[in-house]
């Protein structure tokens, strides 16, 4: 195992979590390991599984995750050789985040037009808008608000993404920060996307290695997806061991397993 995608899905309600690391190089038959808790502490416990299976911490050379603090020191000290990947989609919701807190500060002071809210959240390339959405988005641009100042800033990290190689990545991040950056400090509306800002920058070396490796967390989201659809129809599990338990049988190729045994 030489490259991991680390995510953490919710647990239970009050910021209770179980962390999942997926061996990025497996596509059918996804190896999986999940701990309970997150950060730091789910880092060393996965340095220690490996350990104690047979496996070496200094093997993995590549982390794939988000932005957490928490995450990034976690693999500098028990995955000593490992380089951090920041998967696009994390830096996509950052930004996604600080326009929604541009939009709530603003509608406090004027109001906005009707079906905004998730217009603004919509991906703007999948064309899913409804009218009277795409309409609230005419309308805002228009009266030239913080919050359509704060949507453009969010959907020009589109020109970011279609970079074809990692050095027009760098590039193209270079310049779209000195730009936004200059918008920003105009209106003190824009803070929240001050701040989206200067997590890109910060962490942009990780950004563009994505560009380097190929790898995402994508496949690892929608295991997400279906690990949170399994706690909504159970209405939750009494601890994280019976959690974590589904979490194994969802994302081994037991099913496949199965299949064959029956094929036979």
């Amino acid at each position: 195992m030489v490259t991991v995608g680390v995510d953490e899905t919710a647990s239970r309600r009050g910021h209770r979590y179980v962390t999942v690391f997926l061996d990025m190089q497996r596509k059918r038959e996804p190896v999986i390991f999940a701990v309970p808790g997150c950060g730091k502490d789910a880092i060393q416990a996965f340095s220690a599984f490996l350990a104690a299976h047979g496996g070496d911490p200094n093997n993995v050379v590549e982390v794939v995750c988000d932005m957490s603090p928490a995450f990034l020191s976690g693999v500098t000290e028990h995955l000593p050789k490992a380089e951090v990947t920041v998967d696009w989609f994390h830096i996509v919701q950052t930004f996604t985040k600080r326009l929604d807190e541009v939009r709530k500060k603003e509608r406090r002071e004027q109001g906005h037009p009707k079906s905004l809210r998730w217009a603004l959240l919509k991906n703007l390339d999948n064309k899913n808008l409804t009218p009277k959405q795409l309409s609230a988005l005419q309308e805002l641009v228009a009266d030239q608000s913080a919050t359509a100042d704060a949507w453009v800033i969010k959907e020009k990290l589109r020109w970011i993404q279609k970079a074809p190689t990692p050095r027009a990545a760098r590039w193209r991040i270079t310049n779209y920060l000195k730009v936004m950056q200059a918008a920003v400090s105009e209106k003190s509306l824009l803070k929240p996307m001050g701040k989206a800002l200067a997590t890109l920058e910060r962490h942009a070396d990780a950004v563009v290695r994505r560009w380097l490796s190929g790898l995402t967390n994508a496949r690892l989201e929608g295991m997400n997806g279906l690990f949170q659809a399994a706690r909504s129809r159970a209405r939750g599990y009494r601890n994280e061991a019976n959690f974590i338990a589904m979490i194994y049988l969802i994302g081994s190729p037991v099913g496949r397993l199965f299949d064959q045994a029956k094929s036979t």
